[in-house]
Parts: C-alpha cells; structure tokens; sequence
C-alpha cells in the first residue's frame, strides 16, 4: 500500500475507530492547546475575525469546527490538494495567522519545502506549529508506522526551524491542555512521560478508542501520558 493510500485509509476508517463525540473531545483540546501556549510562550491573543489557519495534511479537517468557533478562517490541505514535499501552497504572500501540521512531519523525507512555504504565506507576525514524535521517548514504537521516514528529537526540530529563518522558537512536550508548568523547565519531556503514565484514551488492538469504566477511575491528573514534541516559531 503506498503512503498516499494509507492515508486515505486511516481517514476514511476514522469512523469506525472513534466515535464523533471522541472525535470532538480531541480536536476541542487540540484547538484549546494551540491558543494556550500562543498566548502563555508568544502572549498573542487572537480577538478579530479576519485570521487564518492552514493545516497541512488537515485529513478529514476535524479540527475545522473549533478553529472556527474562534472567529478563524480554516484552510486544509492534505494529499489529494498538493504535495508538500515539492508543491507550492496555493496562497499568497504573507497572508496567513497560522500553519499547523499534526502527525506529518515524520512522514516526509525531507521538511524542506513545507517550511519554506510555510515561511512564504505567513504574515511577518504569524506561527508555524508542528506536532511530531519525540525520537528521544518513541524510537522503540517509531518505526512501527510504515509511514514514518524520519524522526526528530527536541534538538533537530529546533535546528530545522533555525535553518529555515524561524525565530522564537519553542521545542515543548507533546501534551494537551496540561498546567503550564508541564510545559517548561529543563526536565518538562520527562515529567509528560513518567509523571503522566496513563493516556486519556485506550487504543484496542482492533484500533478503536474507548472510554472504559477503568479509565474513568483515574485520575485526570495522571493522564496525558506524551511521546511527542510541540514545535512553535514566529516568522
């Protein structure tokens, strides 16, 4: 199967791994994290309505709903809209708030040209945002993914940014909607992967997420267990 037909097939199959209510649950805090930390690390708050986001490789957009409910408009591509590895973004220059991409890096051979046309369409104030494996804390499950083709740790991803012109730059811990102390210090990758040892959701081998009655009993401050990074810059 090639990478373009997987990706196809975990979208289109996404509803019969979570339900929609799960689904929401997810994107919500996806969503309410990004804003969170613009405004903690950046102090930008976001109170008109003329923003942008753009998400690259947004497979089924469904965080569409909650970046909208922030008064943003939402722009997705994902593989049948352009190849980021060598394809233009079809915006113009510096005119867009926000770039996101979630669980894409990895899969690229090379970032080269995602950041370069990430740095083209954002406005001289704007955010790229990069959610990707932490090879540091992952690289036993990494390869698991056929998908996967390079890894990152804190220290690469931030050394990809600073090669593509990006400042500001943030490397943090891969967790959602957790107390900023989680986020910072010399010790925040180990404090989101030991002291949080339980995840928010089960993850069956029958790939179906769920929340049972055990995962009820645990206490929130327990979950969010995080093997990945956080990447923000400022143009």
């Amino acid at each position: 199967m090639s990478d373009k037909n997987y990706f196809k097939n975990i979208v289109e199959s996404r509803n019969s791994l979570r339900s929609q209510k799960i689904s929401d649950e997810l994107a919500e805090r996806e969503v309410f994290t990004i804003f969170k930390l613009l405004r903690y690390f950046y102090n930008k708050i976001y109170d008109d309505q003329k923003n942008i986001v753009v998400d690259i490789g947004c497979g089924d957009k469904y965080l569409k709903k909650f970046f909208e409910k922030r008064n943003f408009n939402y722009i997705g591509y994902d593989l049948d809209d352009l190849d980021i590895e060598k394809d233009k973004i079809p915006l113009e220059d510096n005119s867009v708030d926000i770039i996101i991409n979630i669980g894409l890096l990895e899969a690229l051979q090379t970032y080269n040209n995602l950041f370069i046309e990430a740095k083209r369409v954002l406005k001289p104030d704007g955010f790229i945002y990069t959610i990707t494996p932490n090879w540091l804390k992952d690289y036993k499950n990494f390869y698991n993914n056929p998908i996967h083709k390079k890894p990152y740790t804190p220290n690469s991803l931030k050394q990809a940014y600073l090669i593509n012109g990006f400042k500001e730059i943030n490397i943090l811990p891969g967790l959602r909607c957790k107390p900023i102390w989680y986020y910072k210090g010399a010790l925040k990758f180990e404090k989101a992967f030991y002291l949080l040892p339980f995840n928010r959701y089960e993850f069956f081998e029958k790939r179906i997420y769920t929340k049972n009655l055990w995962r009820k009993l645990i206490p929130e401050f327990l979950k969010g267990h995080s093997r990945s990074l956080i990447g923000i810059a400022r143009k």
